[in-house]
């Protein structure tokens, strides 16, 4: 199905010439949200907890961590199997939110 695609870019008064896709998924086909969670699945089988620390949507990964050095171990957990498969984790779009899950105070950050 994705084998041998072409894209083609329009925009106002102009058309360039097709070019290949070799990766990504198409956009707005109902299976991108199955394919994307299969291969995601696939790539960090090692990194999931036995507890749901861990959840995908779409393509946004959520990592809860008691620690903020916890959460950094976890996060260096995932960039390796993503970024050694072209995909990219996004330093800059990464948020920490600390909830106080744990009652101990002072445990880190």
């Amino acid at each position: 199905m994705y084998e041998g695609v072409k894209i083609r870019v329009r925009t106002l008064g102009i058309d360039i010439e097709d070019f290949p896709i070799e990766i990504g998924l198409h956009q707005g086909s109902t299976l991108n949200p199955f394919l994307f969670t299969f291969v995601m699945d696939e790539l960090t089988k090692g990194n999931h907890d036995e507890e749901p620390w861990c959840m995908l949507f779409a393509d946004d990964i959520v990592l809860i961590d008691e620690t903020r050095d916890g959460l950094s171990s976890k996060v260096e957990l995932w960039r390796h199997p993503l970024e050694s498969r072209d995909f990219k984790l996004s330093m800059l779009k990464t948020e920490y939110l600390k909830c106080g899950f744990s009652r101990k105070e002072g445990d880190g950050e």
